[in-house]
């Protein structure tokens, strides 16, 4: 593939950056987490973002130097395929909440964690996958589970809307291995917080914040997560002049989903014409290729593999870990075909990518 102008400068900077975000981890310690080896270092968005190119990015690159074999870099497993809530953002109401309530069997679960496990080139392990992970009663077990088997460089990470999280619960999980912990937010008022976060009480965010403010953890890093779409990004300045002195932020723009999130256009912020440029220039210099493909794994709760976790329509299945291993999966002859397409440019021709924002954003 042809490199394109201002690609070795892009790299220069990325490698750069890099370099001095990891003098900065030497310096710095996260507020939360700071006990804690495989997150102390995760600070601020930046320190988020290094941690996924740190992880990601190589495997993509190995690949298209050398065709390598790949196991992925994060696996996000679907526990259970419920949401308590009706977010804006969200496909969960058109897609699993129409769906019979499906909990993944304990056989099968641990046919994953073992897997990852015992995978050196698995860094992220992510217990939850369009779905609100706490809704799983057995979840702190299954974090135990795995951490009993994991590596020391293997960290275990979760999205939550916060609803079903208790000061008593956070410290079940802290104890049973959890390192990473982002709370969707996206408010910081309980009128917007209400347009957005559909079915959930500020009131009840608001007490927990509090309260793990004040309880600190020295084990899990603990993250704020704010998704700037039309109806709350007035409140972005308030939302880090409220919580950046007590947790690590971070805040990124809506995406569709892979064209599932309807209504996306109303959804989605209106950006400034230079801006939409500058991510058509530096995305391909930056990603190459698209980076979920190459380093991230969706299992979902019957053992589906989708070809990308943002594919919330599974329009392309390609494996069931019943049937095979993860590693036999990620290198099957169907993600080799998506792969080399992706190389080709040639995104049109992958259901997923046709109408998916990221990818008309940035590649």
């Amino acid at each position: 593939m042809a490199r394109r102008p201002g690609e070795q400068l892009v790299e220069w900077l990325l490698a750069i950056t890099l370099a001095l975000v990891g003098l900065g981890e030497r310096l710095r310690r996260s507020r939360m987490g700071y006990a804690n080896p495989r997150v102390a270092h995760l600070v601020g968005a930046l320190g988020y973002h290094t941690h996924s190119y740190r992880v990601g990015l190589p495997q993509a690159k190995r690949w298209l130097q050398t065709r390598a074999e790949l196991f992925p870099a994060v696996v996000q497993v679907q526990t259970i395929n419920r949401c308590n809530a009706s977010c804006r953002m969200c496909p969960y109401p058109i897609t699993w909440g129409l769906e019979a309530r499906e909990v993944m069997d304990d056989a099968l679960y641990s046919k994953i964690a073992a897997e990852c496990a015992a995978a050196p080139e698995l860094h992220d392990f992510v217990p939850m996958a369009q779905n609100e992970p706490l809704l799983d009663l057995k979840l702190a077990a299954r974090i135990a589970e795995f951490k009993a088997q994991a590596q020391p460089h293997q960290m275990v990470e979760l999205v939550t809307n916060g609803s079903a999280l208790t000061l008593a619960r956070f410290q079940v999980l802290s104890d049973a291995g959890l390192d990473l912990l982002t709370i969707s937010a996206n408010a910081a008022s309980e009128a917007t917080y209400q347009q957005v976060m559909g079915g959930l009480k500020w009131s009840r965010l608001v007490e927990l914040l509090e309260s793990l403010r004040q309880a600190g953890s020295p084990q899990v890093n603990v993250y704020l997560r704010f998704v700037k779409q039309r109806e709350n990004s007035q409140e972005a300045r308030a939302f880090v002049r409220r919580w950046q002195r007590h947790f690590n932020l971070m805040m990124y723009d809506v995406n569709n989903r892979a064209g599932a999130v309807t209504g996306y256009a109303q959804v989605a912020t209106v950006k400034h014409a230079l801006t939409r440029r500058l991510r058509r220039w530096l995305g391909p210099r930056l990603f190459k290729v698209c980076p979920y493909v190459f380093s991230i794994m969706a299992v979902m709760q019957n053992g589906d593999v989708l070809l990308c976790g943002n594919d919330w329509q599974e329009r392309d299945v390609v494996g069931n870990v019943r049937q095979a291993s993860l590693r036999a999966i990620y290198n099957s002859p169907r993600m080799q075909e998506v792969r080399e397409l992706m190389r080709q440019g040639r995104y049109d021709e992958i259901a997923p990518c046709r109408n998916c924002s990221f990818r008309q954003e940035w590649l």
